[in-house]
């Protein structure tokens, strides 16, 4: 297992590459469009409005992200369409057992034009090509619809419900919903390269 990263991950339409603290404007007006839609699901590790707006605040956070890279216990990527950040996607991995957990967003502006899937996809790919995983996992509150969409885009299966395991913003309990991804040739076809 090596345990060096990608400093681009290609795909048709995307880069993806590890987040930096100059990325913190860009960062900044992709969660400030998408506060709303993001803030049902990340509220525990959002944020408010003005804070995820603020470049400043941002580039504080891409340096969390850059040290938790550095030990490689989270690897944060960004996902870049045309210039423009479009998204995310972080890997949480428990390197021993060849696990990766997943969790991903993508901008308000940028939903439903497949970027999440093949940002998802690529990654996942890298995963088990560069650092042998063995499982990508990744999970959602059960009223997340679009992340259900996804998850079985992309040929997850799910392994868990948990009753009561996510709370939403306004304090209410709703389940938790886990999937799991052991080989990638249940992955839709996708031209990905990395260096």
């Amino acid at each position: 297992m090596s345990c060096l990263l990608p400093q681009i991950v290609q795909t048709p339409r995307l880069q993806l590459r590890p987040a930096v603290m100059d990325d913190a404007t860009a960062v900044a007006q992709a969660r400030r469009e998408s506060y709303a839609e993001l803030s049902p699901w990340f509220h525990q590790s959002m944020g408010k409005v003005d804070q995820e707006g603020d470049a400043q605040w941002q580039s504080e956070r891409l340096a969390q992200d850059v040290e938790a890279a550095n030990r490689r216990e989270r690897l944060s990527y960004l996902a870049w369409a045309s210039g423009r950040c479009v998204g995310a996607v972080d890997l949480m991995p428990i390197w021993r057992r060849g696990q990766f957990r997943l969790s991903y967003w993508v901008r308000s502006s940028a939903s439903g034009q497949g970027y999440g899937a093949e940002a998802v996809n690529a990654m996942i790919r890298a995963a088990f090509e560069l650092w042998d995983a063995r499982l990508a996992t990744t999970g959602h509150a059960a009223p997340n619809a679009a992340s259900a969409r996804l998850a079985q885009k992309l040929g997850f299966r799910q392994i868990a419900r948990q009753p009561l395991g996510c709370e939403m913003p306004n304090g209410l309990l709703v389940d938790g919903i886990a999937y799991a991804i052991e080989d990638v040739a249940v992955l839709p076809p996708l031209k990905a390269s990395w260096s």
